[in-house]
């Protein structure tokens, strides 16, 4: 059988993953687009041509990435310190799975290295992509800038800590650049004005790219280990949900080109999760109605996420109605049966099977009777579909098994960055 195709703009990917950022982040966000610009006025004046301006915007554009996952603020990463790299391996490690955007991986992984290599940082030269010095270059200059005082006041004070370090942190020539591109008042009140918000989406305009059905699914996997590696008791959610409902999908002679369709909505139904703090996420016990309020929100937000996304197609409400149900009286959309997709309704008895056989904080993981008395309530109380659950029970050792083996990799994968998100709890970030 031919692969799938699925035929995306890339600006596309770039505006979602955009949009994402600037949900749970205003202020990288807004980092972001400060140290875009200023590399791209760098390649500009170094001469770079234009293919290379692009990946190197957009790597500038990304580069605080693995900052999100870590929960890291700007003024955490104003500093240097012994931990100052653990968001740039999560960056790198996120995006070289994802084959459109893997070439940025390596320069995002090295943007926080000197030019002359010093003590705990020293990184052998060559291992270190010349773009890297470049984003590092902007991002120290864009993080000098005090945005409650007026910015041209302070640019002879961040202008004279580039030339002082022209040589050892900064390489050579790239600083004789920035001296010459931040003469002029324009180049730093572009920088604080707003104007700069997007540079790195603008790059890729109607630039088109041809994915294979794996590369999509990559894309959205990339997108699922933003979200459930913030936090320990969620590295593995989505993946047993989009194993779960594809494999339910399959039972419910749903096409093999849905079920893929639905393997890839079970990996981004809780994007929207980015928008809610990991404190509520793992609290220990009852939410209180804020809080409440605030989870009511996340798949609103995934709905919103994916709408940048036009070639998904059904896969968004699929993805984001997995909390509505069959009464109406489901978020935050509150769709009746009649109009909610049988898609959604797979992705709902998923999300709960998957949510039930897991660790909480107040609960232990429940087993195949207890899960099910539970999903049966909720089917006489009109929440879910209940030939589905049905389907469920009926095939019920199958689908397990796909969701533990889905599972069981995440945390492998997991595993890999976990000393970084150790350190994090060690230094009290992001938690309660």
């Amino acid at each position: 059988m031919n692969p799938v195709r699925f035929t995306f703009k890339l600006d596309d990917l770039v505006e979602c993953i955009f949009f994402a950022l600037r949900l749970i982040s205003p202020a990288i966000a807004r980092h972001h687009d400060q140290v875009a610009y200023i590399s791209q006025r760098l390649c500009e004046k170094l001469g770079f041509d234009e293919e290379d301006t692009l990946w190197i915007t957009l790597s500038a554009a990304l580069h605080d990435i693995g900052a999100v996952s870590l929960e890291e603020s700007i003024s955490d990463l104003r500093f240097e310190n012994e931990y100052i790299h653990d968001h740039s391996l999560v960056g790198a490690i996120f995006l070289e799975h994802f084959v459109p955007l893997n070439k940025i991986a390596p320069i995002i992984k090295h943007h926080h290295q000197y030019w002359q290599p010093i003590g705990g940082m020293a990184v052998p030269q060559e291992e270190v992509p010349a773009c890297s010095h470049i984003i590092h270059l902007a991002d120290r200059a864009a993080l000098m800038i005090d945005e409650l005082d007026e910015v041209l006041s302070q640019r002879h004070r961040i202008i004279d800590y580039v030339k002082t370090h022209r040589g050892t942190m900064f390489h050579p020539e790239y600083v004789d650049a920035f001296l010459e591109i931040a003469g002029p008042e324009y180049f730093w009140l572009d920088i604080v004005s707003g104007s700069t918000e997007g540079v790195g989406e603008r790059l890729f305009k109607l630039r088109n790219v041809v994915l294979f059905e794996e590369e999509v699914l990559s894309w959205t996997k990339f997108l699922s280990r933003i979200v459930d590696f913030r936090s320990p008791l969620n590295a593995q959610h989505s993946s047993g949900v989009a194993s779960s409902a594809a494999a339910l999908a399959r039972i419910a002679r749903f096409s093999e080109q849905e079920c893929q369709m639905m393997l890839m909505a079970g990996y981004v139904h809780d994007l929207g999760k980015l928008a809610i703090p990991t404190a509520i996420l793992e609290k220990s016990g009852p939410l209180d109605e804020y809080e409440r309020a605030v989870i009511k929100g996340h798949s609103y937000y995934t709905y919103r996420i994916l709408q940048h996304i036009k070639e998904f197609g059904p896969l968004v409400q699929w993805a984001a109605f997995h909390h509505e149900r069959l009464d109406g009286k489901g978020y935050p959309f509150r769709i009746p049966e009649s109009y909610l997709p049988l898609g959604a309704q797979i992705m709902a008895v998923a999300d709960i099977f998957t949510a039930l056989h897991e660790e909480r904080t107040y609960r232990a993981a429940m087993g195949r009777k207890e899960s099910l008395d539970i999903m049966y309530q909720m089917v006489k109380e009109r929440a879910i579909n209940g030939d589905l659950v049905q389907l469920l029970e009926q095939n019920y050792d199958e689908i397990n098994h796909w969701r533990q083996v889905s599972q069981k990799q995440s945390m492998e994968e997991y595993a890999v960055m976990n000393p970084l998100f150790v350190r994090k709890i060690e230094r009290g970030l992001g938690g309660r």
